[in-house]
């Protein structure tokens, strides 16, 4: 999960067979600032989050959600419930979040799978989020 400028905020490993969706809301309650829950206003994601279910959770959460529908020529639920075009313009800056996976990708380590354990994967992610953090903190350091 990222934030408004691209930054990582919080990562969680699974293994490769588990979609997506299923570790979305997890990771969304995962994320602590300091010693606080927080949780996002808004949520903005890929047509392969356009689910009924997820949208609904969000709202339980108190986040409106921003998720890219799928052409389905036959849906039967109203548009209320799966059109979020008011919500998805908010979300336009995709290419930040992909900036940011293409910097953790410039690590070797994270790029195939080489540890044997998760434990270790995820220290080295760690690693790379931190690596991350430090590239924008250089920036801002320079244009100040």
């Amino acid at each position: 999960m990222t934030d408004g400028n691209g930054l990582p905020l919080i990562a969680i490993t699974a293994k490769a067979n588990v979609h997506d969706l299923k570790l979305a809301l997890p990771t969304i309650d995962r994320l602590k600032i300091g010693q606080r829950i927080r949780r996002p206003n808004r949520v903005r994601a890929d047509k392969g989050y356009d689910s009924v279910q997820f949208r609904k959770q969000l709202r339980l959460r108190g986040i409106k959600s921003a998720v890219d529908s799928r052409d389905y020529p036959n849906r039967q639920l109203p548009v209320k419930y799966w059109n979020d075009g008011k919500e998805i313009r908010y979300g336009r800056c995709r290419w930040k979040v992909e900036r940011s996976f293409a910097i953790l990708d410039q690590n070797r380590r994270l790029d195939f799978l080489y540890e044997r354990t998760r434990k270790t994967y995820e220290a080295f992610l760690t690693i790379a989020l931190i690596r991350c953090y430090l590239k924008v903190l250089v920036k801002s350091r320079i244009k100040n």
